[in-house]
Order: structure tokens, then sequence, then C-alpha cells
């Protein structure tokens, strides 16, 4: 068991199952696997399909299948990530003004010969490339030790000509290089065997020269988890940085023995196509504290596999191998990936993270004037607006909770602002998210906190309604928003047919088990939601959000809970939900910490919550439980 959690790899994304090839694993064997190392329950039905393709097709797990030697070797080589390419050593992107070099290689001939980012190529051996195409790189590559002469114009304008060596390179699935103004910047495409050591290689390289990193995972699909524990251990430090939880109920986990190896701050990039191993990277980062996350959350894959190939079981495998889903994993703090993802620091599209980024990356200001100061997750960045581009700078204010702590140099001194104050400042509230109604409520700061996050959404007006009651249908439907969550299968309740705008999301939430049908097997979705129902339904999403809240909740006593005054009012059943939200979290010191919106034992069980009341008692639940950290 020992040496198959070594080779644990977190799935890439796929599109949809591999076609089981040909094969000499037989049904009977795949079964047997399953029932050895597979963490969910096997249908019944499996036992009685006469194909692998039916086999995993009924699984319905889309991590879960068989590979041909051939679909085994694609994939390790896809986690690996490793290319071979020969030409002047350049990233390139056709322009109408030339070839534009995106990024020069380090060992390239481009580098040597002096050649730098945002040069651009007009001519290759005399002949324009002016609009640049697919023509013109070809007269670009050849074989290594060859040369080319290319004319380059500066960006200073200057133009000039360069004589090339083509050199072959290897290029790894990560990249370091020091930017601008002491920003080292970590590219990693996949988490392959050396992922790790790319990373401690990168950070000793250039952390003397570098006050601040950032690391790209944008299109990250994954890879081997161990080596995402030890590229977050070099910002975290020694500690337990991944539980893993088998069908057994068993919990295996991986240490990074090492201190930290840098003290900087990291901003990480993430996309919805950042899954898997990047989820444990981006969730340790969140929850060590050890930098904060820029870009759009996650794609929410909170489980990981093992690959069964020769090495493992030579009497079943022949080059070919058997990828089973064996594992959920859980971050440092014991938070799961699984369908909520990361949610980033800053929420913002792809289109403008990378400047977000590289705008919190601006040096201290010796004598503040103009310059904003922000503090997220308990580091300190500067934004300089006259260096930015003035959407840039909208986008990130836009994108700031509006309790967050920020202040602006003035004559020389940091003056305290709210994030109302800075975007009328700086001119940005079409950027804003918030809502238009609810600045006269108490719960106004977490209700605009979580707009935005993208979880809560208005009307077509831009209006919360933060008076209004809510029907157990419309929380269904917040709750599978807020967490990107869909359905696709049979209805489970009569009164929620095929159709209805909340069908899909209240057959979500039942699947989950968050929600549960009334005695006579409806759901009731136009019922009002009342207190006690919401702090069952949230009592539940902690214990699927959070190892620990789940074992919390297993612990609780009943009869405990029939004896305690407070909860006198509320039903038998609702019990549990309170005291997992009123007793699961402790302040550090002993005391319990009441995520409600008010003491339990101070608000009626079967009155309707309130929309604004919700809101304040979910932003409660996924700040103090460190899913939503800014």
């Amino acid at each position: 068991m020992k040496h198959i959690i070594r080779r644990l790899l977190a799935a890439l994304c796929v599109l949809g199952l591999l076609t089981a090839s040909a094969s000499a694993l037989s049904v009977e064997q795949a079964l047997g696997l399953l029932e050895e190392y597979y963490v969910n329950p096997i249908p019944a039905e499996a036992y009685e399909v006469e194909s692998l393709d039916e086999l995993f097709a009924l699984l319905g797990d889309p991590y879960t299948f068989y590979l041909s030697a051939e679909e085994y070797q694609a994939f390790l080589d896809s986690v690996e990530s490793t290319e071979t390419v020969t030409g002047i050593g350049a990233a390139i992107q056709y322009t109408d003004e030339g070839i534009l070099l995106v990024n020069v290689l380090a060992g390239s001939g481009a580098e040597d010969a002096g050649l730098v980012d945002g040069d651009l190529i007009v001519a290759v051996e005399g002949t324009s490339c002016v609009p640049a195409g697919e023509a013109h790189r070809t007269m670009l590559v050849g074989e290594a030790g060859t040369y080319v002469t290319v004319t380059v114009r500066h960006a200073d304008g200057a133009q000039e000509d360069f004589r090339i060596q083509r050199r072959t390179l290897v290029i790894h699935n990560t990249e370091t290089k020091l930017l601008e103004g002491g920003v080292g910047y970590i590219d990693c495409n996949s988490f392959g065997s050396e992922t790790g050591d790319y990373f401690a290689g990168g950070i000793e390289q250039y952390d003397g020269d570098a006050r601040i990193w950032i690391v790209d995972l944008r299109g990250n699909p994954g890879g081997t988890t161990g080596s995402a524990v030890e590229a977050a251990g070099a910002f975290t430090g020694s500690g337990i940085l991944l539980y893993l939880r088998d069908q057994a109920g068993s919990y295996y986990y991986s240490i990074y023995f090492e201190d930290y190896l840098t003290a900087d701050p990291v901003i990480v990039l993430t996309d919805p196509n950042s899954a898997s191993a990047s989820e444990v990277f981006a969730g340790d980062i969140r929850d060590a504290r050890a930098g904060i996350s820029v870009g759009t959350r996650t794609f929410g894959k909170g489980v990981a596999q093992i690959v069964l190939d020769q090495e493992e079981r030579p009497e079943l495998f022949d080059g070919d191998a058997l990828k089973v889903t064996a594992y959920r994993f859980y971050s440092l703090n014991g938070n799961t990936t699984d369908k909520i993802g990361v949610i980033p620091t800053v929420l913002l599209e792809d289109t403008d993270a990378e400047a977000a980024a590289l705008a919190l990356c601006a040096e201290a200001p010796e004598i503040p004037d103009g310059q904003l100061k922000v503090e997220l997750a308990g580091w300190t960045f500067y934004i300089d607006p006259t260096a930015c581009e003035e959407d840039t700078l909208s986008s990130l204010l836009g994108a700031l909770a509006p309790d967050v702590p920020m202040w602006l140099g003035v004559d020389g001194v940091w003056a305290p602002i709210t994030t109302a104050m800075a975007l009328e400042h700086f001119g940005a509230e079409d950027y804003c998210r918030w809502f238009t109604d609810v600045s006269g409520s108490e719960y106004a700061d977490a209700i605009n906190t979580l707009a935005t996050y993208g979880i809560l959404q208005g009307d077509q007006n831009g209006a919360f309604r933060p008076q209004d009651t809510i029907t157990r249908g419309e929380v269904c439907a917040l709750l599978a928003q807020a967490f990107g969550i869909t359905y696709v299968g049979e209805g489970t309740f009569s009164d929620v047919p095929d159709g209805k705008w909340f069908a899909g999301s209240v057959n979500a939430m039942a699947a989950m088990e968050l929600v549960n049908g009334k005695e006579n097997g409806l759901f009731d979705p136009y019922a009002t939601m009342t207190n006690q129902e919401f702090f069952t339904v949230l009592g539940r999403l902690a214990a699927f959000l959070n190892f620990n809240a789940e074992a919390y909740a297993d612990a609780l006593d009943q009869a405990a809970l029939d004896a305690d005054p407070a909860l006198a009012g509320y039903a038998a059943w609702a019990r549990p939900g309170v005291g997992m939200m009123t007793g699961m979290l402790s302040d550090g010191e002993g005391n319990h910490l009441n995520l409600l919106y008010d003491d339990p034992d101070a608000i009626d069980p079967q009155a309707p919550i309130l929309r604004e009341q919700a809101a304040g008692t979910l932003c409660n639940l996924l700040r103090n439980m460190g899913i939503l950290v800014y």
C-alpha cells in the first residue's frame, strides 16, 4: 500500500471516459481491483456487465478507467510534460508588426544574442515578417548548431540585426524567471515527478533578488500530489500538507519535512482548468496563509487516483494500466476542494488576472502619495495606480470585499479608506459587484462579500431584497450556484419536475444529502425555509466541506443536544445542525464560535429566515472554516 501511495496520481481533467481498448484485463479482474481500492460503493449492477466499457460507464466516474499501453504512455508523458525543441529558443506570437518574442528561454541562442521579451522580429534573413505568419516561423527553425540572422525592433524603436545560433532545448513543465521589479515568476503546466525540484531550484536561484512570487497554475490539470506538496512546502514550510481518505475511512497524509525556501509571499494564478494537484497547491497556500490567489475558481476535483500497472500488479498488466479513484483528499486544514474548488482571494476573469497580480507586486513607496496599500490574507500589498492600466485598477478594486483593510497614500502618510471610498476615488464604481439595496442592512458587508465572490446574485435590477424570505427551492439554487454544483439523473421528488428552474439544484442538494424531503416524500420547493431548516442544511454543508467538521458531527450526542436548554425550541432533527453551527469551531482560546446570525435561544426556530440572515450565516460559515479567505 505504501508503495502505491508513493505513486499516487491526481487525475488529469478529462473531457470524457476513454474508450476501453481491447485488453488482457477481464471484467472480473477489474471488479476485484475496484473492490480493493475504489473509494465509492460499487453498484450491484456492476456485477452483471459483460465489458469494461459497461463497467466504467456504470460507475459514472470520469477518473476511473482502463488505459491501453499506448494510452498509458501518453498519460505519463502528459504529466511529465517535458518537450524537446530546436530553434532560436523563444515563445513567439504572430502580430501585424512582426514576430513578438513573448518568452526568451534560458540557455537559448536568442538569450545569448541579447534578445529580450517584447522584442519584435521584423525580418528573417532579409525577408520581411510584417505581418507575421507560420511561414516566417519555419524560417527560424532548423538544425541545431546552424545560424539565422534576424532583424529586431526593440521596445524603444531601435532596430538592429542579430545572428542567432539554433539550439536544442529541453522545455520542462515548470519554468522560473525573474521579472522586472523583483518578481519571481514560476509557470507550472503540470505536476510531474521532478516539479518539486524545479520549484526548489528556481526559488534558490532567484530568491535573493525576488521580494514576491507569482506561481501560474492556469491550465494546469494536475499530476502527482507528492510534487504538489513539495512545491507548496517551499512556501509554507514543514507540516502535513495533504490528507487522503480511502474507502474504509482510514487517513493517510503527506508531510513536507523541510523549512520554507522563501519567506516572501506568493500570488497563485488559477482558472477553471487548475485541477487536482493544482488545487492541492492552491489550497495549501490558502490554508497556511503563505500568500493569496488571483483568478477564477479552480476545477473542483477532490478525489485522487492511483494507477495500477505492471510495476504494481505484474500478474494483471503488461504495459497497460487501470486508473482508480482511491481517495478523497483534503488540504492541511481539512478542507475539501470537491465541487467547490479553491475560491481565489481576488476573483477575476482570466483576461484580468495576470495584470492584477502584477499590479499587486508594486514596491512599497518611500513617500506614500497616491498609492494604495491593501492587506489580503495577512499580507500587505502595494498598488501604484500610475503603473497599471485603468481597467486593471478598476477590475482589481471591484474584486475586493467591502471590509478589506486598505490605505491611500496622502502627503506622505497612509490614510485608511474603505473599498467603497477607493472605488469612488478612482472612478471604478461600474466595476463594483455589490447589490443596490443592502446599504441599510446590518448584514451588508456579508451580503456584498458573497456578491464579490459570485456566491450570491441579485435580480435583473441588481437588488438582493434583504428583508424578503427565501423558499426551500431558492436555498437549493443559492447553494448550487455558490459551489458550482450540477446534477444529471433522475429526479428525487415528485413535486420537483424536470424543467423547473430549481429542479437541478434541488436534486443536486438531495444527492449530496444536504436537504431532505418532508414526511410525505415531497420537497415542497415553494415553502418558505425556516431558521431551523436552514441551520440544518448549513450544518450538513460544514460536514461536507471539512473532515474535522464531519468528525464533530459524527461525535454529537443527541441526548446532550436534547438536554441543552438553548436548543429547547428546536425540533430534535434540527438540533445537530444548530450544534454544528455553534460548537464545531473555536476561537483558539477554548471558546466556541457561534456562526448563526444570533444566539440560538434568541432565534425563533420555526420563523422564516430572511435572505439577509441566510447570507450572513453562510458568510460566517465560509470565512470561519477558511473556505473564503481574504
